[in-house]
């Protein structure tokens, strides 16, 4: 695709017209800055997005980030908006990895404090994390428990001593979603979640300790207890083995239905069933589940963390709070604003974060006048952003901007690519004095992603989804 083929907007904003193929339901909006269109336009993740725009009952425009890279059906990195209850309902645009997200952890704890203590920190926290896509977890549940966990969220956690009440204030929805529906997740995944809760995983999910480096909006920095100099740990992860077992359980099924639909889809992993229909609420039951699941696990890995800080730091551990936890893999039924209406949608988001401008019912009550906090991790052991959502977000993204620092391709394309070489990347890491350790304890090698984290930040900066509060320097990683 050529720039020729594009219509721009504004400055930050791009156009494929719905005319461009015949099939496309909505036109494709993608975020970009001058620097990155040309990189976004070569990957095949636009091929991808335009496919996902053929998916009936789309309304407005789907939303490509500027973080988007290649995925199994829809890219990750897409707002994809049906009109409620008239639209269909597609997993394959919200993700294998169902509610795949970050919770930050900010702290008073000067880096003064812990100097020294860095590679200790590393240490425990592979110690007391398993991580690794097979890893189990040290809490062991059974079925009718998984189902509780699934059902109450991160409020599982808070029941059984391992969260404080503000980490629930101060996570999207509570760390809670409503309508969860456990009896409608099949038994492999119940017995994968079984197994998992507690744990990391492998690919691209870390728990890290950086430093604030800089802040750049001193007065939300001071309500996120956020300070230059400071501590703060990041935990990546998802719902683990339950959310994708979810998701591919209900592909295959939605398979099978949809031809009495009359509905074909433009994708094997992007087919779609109408949203009042008897499978898609079976569907929305347990995605919500699995995305309680998701809620609850990082706030055990937060419980966590907080035992190792306690331990290696003099009980440093309770004064490491939560700043937010956000979901990057989700649908929810929100209200929005689609060619000068106001109507009720079901928004999919791809690796894509909820952001609610200030004033909009729904987020957390400590930052309700400031906006939904935005948390842009980087690429494990590289630099990552605290931002904050603007009022611009809820007409240009439907509320929702960037979920990462974007990357060229897929983890799994990069590994079967011929260039560029494989790097040791814990090598290289360790080269730029970040201490990484494994959860199996193998060095981590392959295709070193190219990504532009500052790139994807000053387009979500530019375009006015959110503004940048803080910037964060790694100092120690643990990942699977």
């Amino acid at each position: 695709m050529e720039r020729t083929d594009l219509t721009r907007i504004d400055e930050f904003t791009w156009e494929i017209p719905k005319s461009f193929r015949e099939a496309m339901r909505v036109p494709v909006r993608i975020l970009a800055s001058e620097e990155l269109i040309d990189e976004i336009l070569e990957r095949k993740a636009i091929e991808q997005a335009i496919r996902t725009s053929m998916l009936s009952g789309l309304v407005g425009h789907l939303v490509v980030m500027p973080d988007v890279y290649s995925g199994q059906g829809a890219p990750v990195g897409i707002v994809a908006v049906s009109k409620w209850p008239v639209g269909t309902i597609a997993p394959g645009a919200i993700g294998h990895d169902i509610n795949a997200g970050v919770r930050l952890l900010g702290s008073d704890i000067k880096v003064e404090e812990a100097e020294g203590n860095f590679d200790a920190l590393a240490d425990a926290l592979k110690d007391h994390i398993p991580s690794g896509v097979d890893a189990q977890g040290s809490i062991s549940l059974n079925k009718s428990e998984v189902d509780h966990v699934a059902q109450s969220g991160a409020q599982w956690a808070l029941r059984k001593d391992m969260a404080q009440q503000d980490d629930l204030v101060r996570a999207e929805e509570g760390g809670r979603l409503n309508e969860a529906k456990p009896n409608k997740v099949s038994e492999t995944a119940r017995s994968l979640g079984a197994q998992q809760l507690g744990t990391l995983g492998g690919g691209e999910h870390f728990i890290e300790i950086h430093s604030v480096e800089e802040v750049f909006n001193r007065a939300a920095a001071v309500t996120m207890g956020l300070k230059e100099d400071t501590l703060v740990a990041q935990i990546h992860c998802g719902s683990r083995g339950y959310g994708r077992q979810v998701c591919a359980d209900y592909i295959e099924r939605f398979q099978e239905v949809a031809p009495s639909y009359d509905i074909t889809p433009p994708d094997p992993n992007l087919v779609s069933v109408p949203l009042d229909s008897g499978e898609a609420e079976d569907y929305m039951g347990a995605m919500r589940a699995a995305a309680n699941y998701a809620y609850a696990n990082r706030q055990v890995l937060a419980h966590r963390v907080r035992e190792v800080f306690d331990e290696l730091l003099d009980g440093a551990g309770q004064r490491l709070k939560t700043v937010y936890d956000v979901a990057h893999n989700l649908g929810q039924v929100e209200m929005h604003q689609v060619d000068g209406k106001h109507m009720r949608c079901y928004v999919h988001r791809k690796g894509a974060a909820r952001a609610f401008g200030p004033g909009t019912p729904g987020i957390s009550l400590p930052y309700r006048a400031l906006g939904q906090p935005v948390l842009v991790p980087g690429s494990m052991g590289e630099t990552s952003w605290v931002m904050l959502a603007t009022r611009d977000a809820m007409q240009k993204s439907f509320g929702s901007a960037c979920h990462g620092a974007g990357r060229t391709m897929s983890r799994h394309e990069a590994n079967h690519h011929a260039e560029p070489e494989p790097v040791a990347v814990d090598e290289e890491l360790e080269g730029k004095g970040v201490r990484v350790r494994s959860g199996d304890g193998s060095a981590t090698s392959g295709v070193r992603l190219k990504e532009n984290i500052d790139g994807v930040v000053e387009t979500v900066a530019g375009a006015r989804l959110a503004s940048k509060v803080a910037r964060l320097k790694p100092l120690a990683v643990m990942h699977g």
